[in-house]
């Protein structure tokens, strides 16, 4: 935006709400002041240097660069955050000086602040009449033929299986149009979706740490006492209980040979948030999150209680950067204390013998891997589950990334997560939003095997967005700003606005054959231009 235009803007926005013309004189300074700080004239951080290259996974070799680049990761998110609240604060500053000289902030302005902030949440007919009804009937939710998809209701032909809050219910068909309840089951936690495999249900249930039991083993396992001491008795100690981790994903495998009396026969947990499921061949695929919190790492500046009287700016700018100094210091020896055990999602088994705690890697840590240049501290974990055994075996691919979409055929499994998360882009403009696309090989019902990835612009709104046809790759993704509202108004040398609305495309990615790059083959652009993909 153009300074003499923004001045303008302003002057008009004083008179109209002054009704004085000599308020003008008292607040030029204040404009000045503001349109520097829009124009980036606040106390800029030094950001950390963020470029984009290969899109490959590549798997760590050790323990501790693993846990390096953790760190440094949170590390960089921390400043990033630090640096935007910085910016928000100098500029509102000069406006809170002249609201409080002027004191031109209106009870209707008051009102229609305090009315924002309102937010919005983001059957089937089944039977036959034949006697016999081997194969003659329709799964649920099932994007691809030979995968079980995860769904709050499942049908094998004779039997209609369905998700009710907490309980499992089994219904028989005896004949078209007639219903018969047989069972009902309490699931732990919140069952959302399951899978079936011929006798066998595996559901997938979602549980609040402050929703366990008080006398639950994971209570234990998942949390510790922290106790905050004042230095000379400044203030009375207080104890507090922290938990790095509140989200458990459980998989509960259910026997339903007897319809009139289902058995739960094992059950498995993971930290995180569940993101989807599939079935194929009796092996369970699941694909987690996890964003863990940290606590004691500060994404605000802690100011003291003198520094809103304070008058000079020159003086409140001194404060200001002595307090943001200190609170980064105090975040980096936080951050310097993390170990693996803070991040990586923990497994637990329950057994007869209690909760069994698996451990955080089998192998060194080559079973994380990241592509280069990830500013990622979070984790998509695929767990390869076999839980329809007599003992449950897994194995454990973890991935350094934000949330992703997930899309399985019976021998692929895709992953579509953002190149990089929003912050990332905070001064860092000339990159394009983008999605990396991680291919895995599933053919084998006991291992996934990383295959390819690929990169392309844009982002993909969900699993229908993606398909995979003999080894060529179709995604339809949207270019656009989301969470990125500072780039929304930005501007060329001509002045003209840089963003005009979203662009679509589709892209076919194929392997090229050498290494573990997927190329773009096929490529349209600008499909149904300036609208979203329709989700």
């Amino acid at each position: 935006m153009e300074k003499g235009n923004l001045t303008s803007l302003m002057m008009t926005f004083l008179v109209l709400n002054s009704g004085c013309l000599g308020a003008l004189e008292d607040v030029s300074e204040a404009i000045e002041q503001t349109i520097d700080a829009l124009e980036g004239d606040y106390p800029q951080l030094e950001l950390p240097e963020r470029t984009r290259s290969s899109p490959v996974l590549q798997s760590y070799d050790a323990c501790e660069t693993l846990l390096e680049d953790l760190k440094q990761a949170v590390y960089d998110e921390m400043i990033v955050n630090l640096d935007q609240q910085s910016y928000w604060h100098w500029i509102s500053d000069p406006w809170m000086f002249m609201a409080e000289d002027m004191a031109f902030v209106d009870d209707a302005a008051v009102a229609e602040s305090d009315g924002q902030g309102s937010t919005q949440g983001n059957p089937s007919t089944l039977g036959t009449s034949d006697s016999s009804r081997e194969g003659d009937f329709s799964g649920t939710n099932n994007q691809e033929s030979g995968v079980d998809e995860a769904d709050f209701l499942k049908t094998d032909g004779y039997h209609i299986y369905m998700l009710n809050g907490q309980l499992l219910l089994i219904m028989g068909v005896p004949e078209f149009g007639n219903l018969t309840l047989e069972s009902n089951l309490t699931i732990e936690g919140n069952p959302t979706q399951m899978m079936i495999d011929e006798d066998r249900l595996v559901i997938a249930s979602s549980i609040y740490y402050w929703a366990l039991p008080t006398d639950s083993e994971l209570r234990s396992l998942m949390s510790e006492e922290v106790t905050v001491n004042y230095e000379n008795g400044a203030a009375e100690d207080y104890s507090y209980t922290y938990t790095r981790v509140q989200n458990l994903v459980k998989y509960t495998v259910v026997d339903v040979s007897d319809r009139s009396s289902p058995t739960v026969e094992k059950e498995l947990y993971i930290e995180g948030n569940y993101h989807t499921a599939r079935l194929v061949d009796g092996t369970v695929r699941s694909v987690t999150h996890l964003w863990t919190y940290f606590d004691g790492i500060r994404n605000w500046v802690d100011l003291p209680d003198g520094y809103w009287s304070e008058d000079d700016m020159d003086k409140r700018m001194e404060i200001w950067n002595e307090s943001m100094n200190k609170t980064i210091v105090q975040n980096e020896q936080v951050i310097s204390n993390l170990t693996l055990d803070d991040f990586v999602p923990h497994i637990y088994e329950a057994s007869e013998d209690g909760i069994y705690h698996h451990p955080l890697t089998y192998e060194k840590c080559t079973e994380f891997s990241a592509s280069s240049d990830s500013a990622g501290r979070g984790f998509t974990t695929i767990m390869t589950i076999q839980m329809l055994s007599d003992e449950v075996s897994l194995e454990v691919d973890h991935i350094t990334s934000s949330w992703a979409h997930v899309y399985s055929s019976k021998d692929t499994l895709v992953l579509a997560e953002p190149a990089n998360d929003w912050w990332w882009f905070w001064r860092n403009s000339e990159w394009e939003d983008a999605t990396n696309i991680h291919s895995f090989d599933i053919s084998d019902a006991n291992h996934t095997t990383y295959s390819a990835s690929g990169r392309v612009e844009g982002t993909v709104n969900d699993q229908f967005s993606i398909s995979e046809h003999d080894g060529a790759i179709r995604v339809a993704s949207t270019l656009d700003n989301w969470g990125m509202w500072w780039r929304v108004s930005e501007t060329d040398e001509d002045g003209e606005q840089v963003w005009n609305g979203p662009t679509n495309q589709v892209t076919i990615l194929m392997d090229d054959g050498e290494g573990n790059t997927f190329q773009d083959r096929v490529h349209w652009r600008n499909c149904r231009g300036g609208d979203d993909l329709e989700r």
